[in-house]
């Protein structure tokens, strides 16, 4: 099963968090040794592609309405003439699950996750400091 696994990671057609998920579920049905389970979670680390780690229907149509709101209340502040000027951006704002390249984020990036500070290492980052640390530096305060 692990040269199985390898193989697929080695081709770099997985999503990140599913392949972590069967490599994990693999190790604690005794199929994989703790150090090839580490082996291929490093791996997997290592050749992630972006591309292939996108969030679910679901969350995307979620966050696309997330946006459809905030978008309504500006419009609606423009037409009554209020607020004509950008909103102030938080320098630390949550972590957002990415949906697509469009909205992943950049190597510099300031996020909070789980009530701390992250800034991201990568550009194409698509992934939570969780599933992905080396992706992410924590700072401290």
């Amino acid at each position: 099963m692990f040269n199985i696994i390898k193989d697929v990671i080695t081709k770099e057609n997985y999503e990140l968090v599913d392949i972590l998920n069967k490599i994990n579920k693999l190790w604690v049905e005794n199929t994989l040794t703790e150090e090839q389970r580490d082996e291929l979670v490093n791996l997997a680390r290592t050749n992630a592609n972006p591309n292939n780690s996108y969030a679910e229907n679901t969350i995307q149509i979620a966050n696309l309405w997330e946006y459809y709101q905030r978008l309504d209340i500006r419009l609606s502040k423009l037409e009554n003439g209020q607020g004509t000027t950008e909103p102030e951006l938080e320098e630390w704002p949550q972590y957002v699950q990415p949906t697509g390249a469009h909205d992943a984020y950049k190597a510099g990036d300031k996020v909070t996750f789980q009530s701390k500070k992250y800034i991201c290492k990568m550009d194409g980052c698509v992934w939570n400091p969780l599933v992905y640390p080396s992706a992410w530096e924590l700072v401290e305060e």
